[in-house]
């Protein structure tokens, strides 16, 4: 919620065991837990040195100015911007408020959009789109950058888009105890536009409609002209 309309509200405690169960979720990322054993710049360094041999393979000439920090890069980028999303360190921390705002015992639906970059675990390109979440408060409402943080959080890691997906909507079903939440995903993907189909103009939707958003077809369809109109 905006800074102005919290200034005065103490926000709720997260307990750490529903931070860890939103982090993790229901459809958890194929991570190998050996990994995480491994410090940062222990990664940066062994990736670095993977990176250099396969440029090598390639026939590029690192020894040019261009190309000699380009391995470094890449391992940098992975581990501390693209893919920071595997450490559970990087969870965002979480702000909830007491919903003081409803009216004739009804919460308001709560929507937010999202632009998000995330990269396809299949051919590790990039895949850029928008992030359509709305719910129906159950006594609690997200700050509004919380919502912004846990999707990006997700979207720092390979991934795929059904997954996501699934995730963004488990992680707030998780932290806000409720069961009416909606997430719609718009997204093209390199990997269908620079190689394979080479679809400049293809785009996947994937949506994740639980509790009253399943069940309340005026609600959905008001979710979904809403992803529309903004």
């Amino acid at each position: 919620m905006h800074d102005a309309l919290t200034d005065d509200i103490a926000a709720l405690p997260v307990d750490e065991t529903t931070l860890l169960s939103a982090c993790k979720t229901n459809f958890p990322s194929p991570i190998a837990p050996a990994q995480r054993h491994l410090s940062k710049q222990e990664k940066i360094t062994f990736i670095a040195e993977k990176f250099r041999d396969i440029m090598e393979i390639l026939g590029l000439d690192l020894s040019d100015e261009s190309l000699q920090h380009t391995p470094s890069r890449v391992a940098k980028m992975y581990v501390e911007e693209i893919f920071s999303g595997l450490d559970p360190d990087t969870f965002p921390t979480v702000s909830l408020f007491e919903d003081r705002f409803q009216h004739d015992q009804q919460s308001n639906m709560i929507f937010v959009k999202v632009d998000f970059c995330s990269f396809c675990e299949h051919h590790f390109v990039p895949m850029n789109g928008t992030a359509c979440v709305a719910y129906i408060p159950n006594g609690k409402l997200f700050g509004f950058s919380t919502i912004p943080k846990i999707i990006k959080h997700f979207a720092k890691r390979p991934q795929l888009q059904e997954r996501l997906t699934a995730q963004i909507a488990d992680a707030l079903s998780i932290l806000s105890g409720s069961d009416d939440i909606a997430v719609s995903l718009c997204a093209q993907h390199q990997c269908m536009i620079a190689r394979g189909t080479e679809s400049n103009n293809s785009h996947v939707i994937t949506n994740v409609l639980r509790g009253s958003f399943s069940t309340n077809f005026p609600l959905r369809e008001e979710f979904f002209k809403a992803t529309t109109s903004h």
